[in-house]
């Protein structure tokens, strides 16, 4: 049996040696996971979508709702809609401009970072079954 850690560290380790699209699908999930709850945990949706983690920014709310976590995509997909119809730039420097280009981008994410961090989905715990349900052996 391996830990949540383990699962996290080998998709980290699978995403640095390939494309995202070539992941399989709990790869992906567990990969933009990792990348989200670091980021915004550690300095809210505006660090996350300036880093490189933000290049796995369009693909976190369906992430998270297919680990049935839908409250924490909600708060996701908000923030992703505050960088423009189309969401965040899958390009870092992209986005870094869509970022310059918010008026005010501190107070726009303040709320869904404090909406974040009260963590409305056990995540820990509908990754772990979602993985199971994968053949994770977890």
């Amino acid at each position: 049996m391996n830990t949540l850690q383990q699962y996290f560290d080998a998709a980290l380790r699978s995403l640095n040696r390939s494309n995202f699209l070539a992941l399989s699908e709990p790869e992906r999930v567990l990969a933009t996971i990792w990348c989200l709850e670091g980021d915004v945990n550690n300095g809210g949706f505006d660090q996350y979508y300036f880093n490189s983690s933000g290049d796995l920014a369009h693909f976190a709310p369906t992430a998270l709702m297919l680990i049935g976590a839908s409250n924490m995509a909600d708060i996701v997909h908000r923030a992703n809609s505050l960088l423009g119809p189309d969401g965040p730039s899958r390009d870092r420097f992209s986005r870094q401009g869509q970022l310059s280009a918010l008026t005010d981008r501190f107070s726009a994410f303040d709320g869904l970072d404090r909406a974040f961090y009260a963590y409305p989905d056990e995540i820990s715990t509908l990754l772990s079954a979602y993985l199971r349900r994968n053949g994770y052996d977890i």
